[in-house]
């Protein structure tokens, strides 16, 4: 008997009053009805960890984010279509030799409970490196750090950046990184501090900065709900920021450009406080951008999207830090079923997560 599949999609737009719905009032999940038979030289996919991403509201169609990205390969999530997500999933039946039962695959899709794939060619799912092979490089480890989501994103924003004018040795630069117990970046902050500089980091609560600080060490956290950005800036860069990777946007990326160093390079990976605006297309945007001529600053942005060759790269070097001990990875894993995953998003968007929030799915997560 084949097994009956579910799907996630985006069946509501997202609009009450100018602001953006929950997840749960903007997703449906459907039944897809059962499993055709396994095709010939096909694997088929049972999900069982899922990341929930900020990419499950910010890539869905709305009149606001029309930014061109779809140019390098960013589809916004169009009306009626399934989300997108990124999973670890369990081999459950197998017609190719490539795959057996039980071998555990990472991989990019419709958020779909099942997927059947090719055994090989274009959308052959990557392999989870064996385990024994990476002593404690458990699949939450792997999903929460070596996605394109995540440590992908991080990893190639910080090689991209570097390359810049800033000119310092690493040990005398200081960089400023914002969400910085998100899945982003909190990998960013480590690889910075990896290479020598001093961080800075922004997220919202004094819990989380202070967690950070003992986790990541990272060398000062502002908790911008209940510290005044600006005035923690002056105390902890008296001298000014060099490099400032940005993942909010907004009043943050405003904040951190009147702290920059002549010369020094802004980095925008996301706007994720301009979620609500990007409902009516009122954003906000950057309102310090006289700061870019009058100190020479350089501010670019990066979208994984066009940066896919790097991939293969950035993964093998990031599961090298992990198997080294030197990159930590942070997880908030919620067990429970398929149909959890709408109320995991709700959960990430009000800032209940640390690092990469997971839902391990009917017990097959983590212990």
């Amino acid at each position: 008997m084949q097994p009956v599949n579910r799907g996630w999609f985006y069946a509501h737009f997202p609009e009450r009053d100018g602001a953006l719905l929950p997840a749960v009032e903007i997703f449906d999940l459907m039944d897809l009805g059962p499993m055709p038979p396994l095709a010939e030289g096909c694997v088929r996919l049972k999900l069982s960890l899922i990341a929930v991403a900020p990419m499950a509201k910010t890539y869905l169609e709305l009149p606001g984010n029309d930014t061109g990205a779809d140019e390098l390969g960013l589809h916004r999530t169009a009306l009626g279509s399934p989300s997108p997500c990124e999973y670890i999933a369990d081999v459950v039946e197998s017609r190719s030799p490539a795959y057996a039962v039980g071998d555990k695959v990472w991989g990019m899709g419709p958020l779909f409970q099942y997927r059947d794939v090719r055994g090989d060619g274009a959308d052959q799912p990557g392999r989870q490196p064996p385990m024994k092979a990476m002593p404690g490089l458990a699949p939450e480890k792997l999903l929460s750090v070596v996605t394109a989501s995540a440590g992908i994103t991080a990893y190639c924003a910080v090689e991209h950046h570097v390359c810049g004018r800033v000119e310092a040795p690493f040990e005398e630069r200081t960089v400023l990184v914002t969400s910085a117990a998100g899945a982003v970046g909190l990998v960013i902050g480590q690889l910075y501090k990896l290479k020598g500089c001093r961080v800075i980091g922004v997220t919202s609560s004094r819990e989380k900065a202070d967690r950070l600080e003992g986790f990541a060490g990272y060398d000062a956290v502002i908790a911008y709900k209940t510290e005044d950005l600006d005035a923690r800036l002056d105390e902890l860069a008296p001298k000014g920021i060099d490099v400032f990777i940005d993942n909010v946007g907004a009043e943050q990326l405003d904040a951190g450009a009147r702290h920059m160093k002549i010369g020094g390079r802004i980095l925008s990976v996301g706007a994720i406080g301009e979620m609500d605006a990007m409902v009516s297309g009122d954003v906000r945007g950057f309102k310090e951008y006289l700061r870019v001529p009058a100190r020479e600053l350089t501010f670019g942005g990066f979208l994984m999207y066009n940066h896919f060759r790097r991939i293969p790269a950035a993964a093998m070097a990031l599961v090298g830090l992990l198997a080294e001990g030197k990159l930590k990875s942070a997880e908030t894993v919620r067990h429970g079923g398929f149909e959890d995953w709408a109320d995991c998003v709700d959960r990430l968007y009000d800032s209940q997560t640390f690092g990469r929030m997971i839902l391990a799915l009917d017990g097959n997560g983590p212990a």
